[in-house]
């Protein structure tokens, strides 16, 4: 995949540039409508949460809710973590401007531009930020597009139509991300897409800050550009007029450091290339009905730190021989909702468990991980459901949802693999947001 999918989509870019220039010389040519028309939202979240939790963003009791936080008690026994939180954002708001062009290369051209004020990093909300800036070329039966833009893994047709902004994360691959997509129409409802994506500052994964191997762990889209090779990603998707089903795998690398100890303890350093590959298998279904929609995912991926998952990778041996391992974890979530236009309830259920790294040797030395550790305290799986109810009049809605997130805390072992007993703990997040439509 990793050799022929940049060459077909160059293939695909000249094939229908050229037949599409072929068949049009003599029709005479439309002139499409050019350009921009804006959209967006004006969204207020206001939510009750009953301990403290792990956010993506803002960092701590934050809209991208990942699961609470272990028990932490004081000298008396008390859990300093039980405290219960209430909080009030608009950062979500958002303004998407929708392209139209005239046609180039044969192919009817389109783009969209989008942001929002949530920033790009905890620290800076409140500012804009771009979330999509998405080009494309479509011809008959082939799409081209250029740009940053939901992740592949992410289906845009079928993820969790939950309330809250989380979207379903931590079950649910969740980034946005520069790539060149290619969408073939391979007919009887088939489609295949190819994809070579990039990572960015706000959806990048975890490595040495000090560019030395089992440096203090950082995140930045350096890791994934050093490895010079893309993530991969090909999908077969079928839809016909109630069903969408799609099955997806993809590839990523990573080169975590650029230089390691020549020796344990050492002043100098040799170069080291010694990189990080994972894999991710992703499968999905919705079906539309007069009355329901029912959507359902199964992933089975590795190092999903950057799609805002739980897991990594682990960091093996002693310098100058170190190997990094890739953390497994399984996912799992289900979702019916109405179909109605004025009151639209709906029911979320996730799952997802962290199946740890494979053992490569009794030191372990660095963990680059979300919420999992060797030897330390590590989440062995969160589970949520989430009932929901939705108003709508209008452009105006009303959205009401209850969380409720467990997460099971227990020991890991050299592979970030809990086991023995876990304690569970559970956040209660009560949730109201107002959303108006332009």
């Amino acid at each position: 995949m990793k050799k022929f999918a940049l060459p077909l989509i160059a293939f695909a870019f000249i094939y229908q540039t050229t037949n599409a220039q072929n068949t049009s010389t003599d029709k005479k040519t439309e002139t499409p409508t050019w350009g921009i028309k804006f959209s967006g939202f004006l969204r207020n979240d206001v939510f009750y949460d009953s301990r403290q939790v792990i956010s993506a963003r803002p960092a701590n009791q934050g809209e991208l809710l990942l699961y609470p936080t272990n028990v932490a008690n004081d000298i008396n026994g008390n859990d300093i973590n039980a405290a219960p939180s209430v909080t009030m954002l608009s950062i979500t708001s958002r303004l998407t401007g929708t392209i139209t062009g005239p046609n180039a290369f044969g192919a009817k051209t389109s783009g969209i531009f989008e942001g929002e004020f949530f920033g790009n990093a905890n620290g800076n909300e409140n500012a804009f930020r771009l979330r999509h800036a998405y080009a494309k070329l479509d011809w008959k039966n082939t799409q081209l597009a250029f740009g940053q833009y939901w992740h592949p893994l992410f289906v845009t047709e079928c993820f969790p139509g939950v309330v809250s902004f989380n979207t379903g994360i931590p079950f649910q691959p969740f980034s946005r991300n520069p790539q060149i997509r290619l969408t073939q129409n391979l007919g009887s409802g088939f489609n295949l897409i190819l994809a070579a994506v990039s990572e960015t500052e706000a959806f990048s994964s975890a490595g040495s800050s000090t560019n030395i191997a089992l440096g203090a762990p950082s995140v930045s889209q350096l890791y994934a550009n050093n490895a010079v090779i893309p993530n991969m990603h090909a999908q077969v998707q079928y839809r016909s007029n109630s069903l969408l089903m799609g099955a997806a795998f993809d590839f990523k690398s990573l080169r975590p450091a650029l230089k390691v100890q020549s020796a344990p303890g050492a002043s100098t350093y040799v170069s080291t290339n010694e990189k990080v590959n994972s894999f991710t298998f992703e499968t999905y279904a919705k079906l539309t009905t007069k009355d329901v929609i029912v959507k359902g995912e199964f992933v089975s991926g590795e190092n999903t730190f950057d799609q805002l998952m739980i897991g990594g990778y682990l960091a093996y041996g002693d310098a100058p021989n170190i190997t990094y391992k890739p953390i497994h974890v399984n996912s799992y979530w289900f979702e019916v909702a109405g179909t109605g236009k004025t009151i639209v309830p709906g029911f979320f259920f996730g799952y997802t468990k962290n199946n740890g790294a494979t053992d490569a040797g009794a030191i372990t030395s660095v963990a680059y991980t979300r919420s999992v550790a060797p030897k330390a305290a590590s989440i062995d799986n969160v589970l949520r459901i989430a009932p929901r109810l939705e108003i709508v009049s209008g452009k105006f809605k009303f959205g009401t949802e209850i969380e409720i997130t467990s997460a099971a805390y227990g020991t890991a072992g050299t592979d970030a693999k809990v086991t023995g007993n876990t304690n569970s703990v559970t956040n209660t997040r009560i949730l109201f947001v107002s959303t108006f439509s332009f």
